[in-house]
């Protein structure tokens, strides 16, 4: 690469950022021989070079600490175990203020300017984490997965555990899902998570809304990494836009049927307009489809809408997309309501949010579960419901980690970024190139 930000000192800045030594270690003191700094380390960067497992993570750590052991307090490998046991017992909320430390600081650089959209914004979704099934609940509770009814794992759930969520299904045994809100910054070319927080058992997305907000407020309110906030119909409310008012944003929300009246009007309002009364126009090829976007919005004035009074424009962006082997065309559909008034979001603008906003799912989700191995259950780092939201947030520290150095990075002979897989493995050679076996370097 000619120019390459995916090296040993730039990790080691970026770790420093986290300040995991200002999460406190909930071990006895006595029986410590390893600080939480060092495991917390190990694991992010572990994370990075694209680690599959706690056992890749043990052999890792052996072979970083051959070489850069000094910097990150790792004198031999560690043991699987210990990191399987420390793991759930890491607290939650001073592992994301360690995250915000990380963003803020990657802000101050200059990496997360808005070079995508004309201002800083974010996108809000909700997300998988974890599934427990009912043999490990069983045997996290104590009980014998034979006898046990959902009614005693429910009641003990909810008084140990009330981020997961049992469910019952019709037909099958039941099981806990783990969900998480996560918050990621679609305006800069590395789309770093910002946050991330747990959604309870008893709540939903939009639920959690509210609580989301004021914390994002708490954290970022005072500084200028955002000023709009997009969400799918799933976070959608007239309450949650509310509070993203009273927070000092903007909105860009998709709406649905469900949102009663107002979607009603924007339908009655914008669904007979033809591509000839269009605002915006865009056309691009993905994955061997024509993709056709025409844009059409109507002001609402400064009264807003019903209960809406923050609501000013409503917008609504029609999708053709032509198999350009085929010849096969569909065309969808979908409604928006902004807090931004026409004089202030341009429809081309409004265009470029509506699109952008899927980079937190093609850019976060999609690369968690692809490049970290979030979605390999068999290979799970944790099957403990603490456990499982810790590791999904190392899992976002290390994805911003990576994302930033992939945006400063380029190949000489074409100037073109790197994939994500050559980043992690351009770190993994700055660690560990001169002691690593190539049969390993090739399995990664």
């Amino acid at each position: 690469m000619n120019r390459q930000a995916a090296t040993a000192k730039g990790l080691q800045r970026r770790i420093r950022d986290l300040g995991l030594h200002r999460v406190e270690d909930p071990r006895q003191r006595s029986k410590v021989r390893l600080s939480l700094q060092t495991v917390l380390t190990t694991l992010v960067t572990a994370m990075v070079t694209q680690a599959r497992s706690l056992r890749s993570v043990e052999q890792r750590s052996a072979q970083i600490a051959a070489k850069h052991g000094n910097w990150m307090g790792l004198r031999a490998r560690i043991a699987d175990n210990t990191f399987g046991k420390i793991v759930p017992r890491v607290p939650l909320a001073a592992l994301t203020a360690c995250l915000h430390r990380l963003v803020k600081a990657e802000h101050r650089r200059g990496n997360l300017a808005p070079t995508r959209l004309p201002h800083g914004t974010i996108a809000i979704d909700g997300k998988h984490v974890g599934t427990l099934r009912w043999h490990e609940l069983c045997r996290l509770l104590g009980l014998n997965a034979a006898e046990a009814t959902g009614d005693q794992v429910r009641a003990l759930m909810t008084q140990r555990y009330p981020l997961a969520q049992l469910c019952v299904p019709a037909d099958g045994q039941p099981y806990a899902l783990l969900r998480s809100h996560s918050v990621t910054l679609i305006s800069s070319d590395a789309a770093v998570c910002i946050h991330q927080r747990p959604i309870a058992a008893d709540s939903n997305e939009i639920g959690s809304m509210p609580a989301l907000v004021a914390q994002l407020h708490a954290v970022y309110g005072r500084s200028a990494l955002f000023r709009m906030v997009t969400t799918d119909a799933g976070n959608t409310s007239c309450a949650a836009a509310g509070c993203i008012i009273d927070a000092g944003w903007d909105y860009f929300a998709q709406i649905k049927s469900g949102h009663g009246a107002l979607y009603d009007e924007a339908r009655r309002v914008l669904s007979r307009r033809s591509a000839a009364r269009a605002q915006a126009t865009c056309a691009d090829k993905q994955n061997g489809l024509l993709v056709t976007y025409h844009l059409w919005r109507t002001d609402l004035g400064g009264d807003g809408w019903l209960d809406w009074r923050h609501a000013r424009q409503l917008v609504r962006i029609r999708r053709t997309t032509e198999n350009l082997h085929t010849g096969d065309v569909t065309v969808g559909n979908r409604f928006y309501v902004t807090s931004r008034p026409p004089a202030a979001l341009s429809p081309t603008t409004a265009l470029q949010l509506s699109r952008a906003h899927w980079r937190c799912e093609d850019e976060t989700h999609w690369t968690l579960d692809t490049q970290l191995h979030e979605d390999q259950r068999r290979l799970a780092w944790s099957r403990h419901p603490d456990g499982l939201l810790v590791v999904s947030l190392l899992r976002s520290i290390a994805l911003a980690v990576l994302a930033v150095a992939r945006r400063l990075s380029r190949f000489g002979h074409t100037r073109e970024t790197p994939s994500w897989a050559q980043v992690a493995e351009h770190f993994l050679l700055q660690l560990c190139g001169s002691i690593l076996q190539t049969h390993v370097f090739d399995h990664v």
